[in-house]
């Protein structure tokens, strides 16, 4: 080995092929290893967020489809603002057993013994991926209205009473733009 070392030492050439070996074995190394697992987690976190994005995004348009109905009504933006984010739960596949012994004993009397056994089991889809549900939807805590009306009417009470009515929130929650 001190050979080597010495014959290393001397010869330069020899220095840079060895460097230049440890070099391509240690970007062999980085390139086999699996990125994959880091990738796909933030691309579900990216997914869930558009999950919460479209059903807010969802509820805005229906109600700008609804309200740009009312008569004197040109144009219609909502902008609806929730608390907390979707709440997603998996679906699982359940299995409860039962099972009841009775026992007799030596001096005559009888023991009953019951025993339940649970199991969930995750369901997972087509690509192996855990399948999810909206169990609990977010709380509507606002909701802005840019309204453009051109009519006699008092738009504000239609306006106020419609978003209630649909959405059931508090008339505090709501704020409404008349742009003429």
């Amino acid at each position: 080995m001190s050979n080597f070392i010495k014959m290393l030492k001397e010869n330069k050439k020899l220095s840079y092929a060895v460097n230049v070996f440890i070099l391509l074995v240690i970007i062999s190394l980085i390139l086999k290893l699996d990125f994959s697992k880091v990738s796909q987690d933030s691309v579900s976190y990216q997914e869930n967020e558009v999950k919460t994005e479209s059903y807010v995004y969802s509820l805005e348009k229906r109600m700008e489809e609804i309200l740009g109905k009312i008569e004197g009504v040109s144009s219609v933006d909502v902008m609806i603002y929730t608390k907390k984010t979707p709440v997603l739960e998996p679906v699982f596949d359940e299995n409860i057993s039962n099972e009841t012994n009775i026992e007799s004993m030596s001096d005559g009397t009888k023991r009953e013994v019951n025993r339940e056994t649970k199991q969930n089991k995750v369901i997972l889809g087509r690509d192996n991926s855990v399948v999810e549900r909206y169990y609990e939807y977010p709380e509507i805590s606002g909701v802005l209205l840019v309204v453009k009306y051109s009519g006699n009417k008092d738009i504000y009470g239609i306006l106020m009473n419609s978003v209630k009515a649909l959405l059931d929130i508090k008339l505090n929650d709501i704020e409404i733009i008349v742009i003429n």
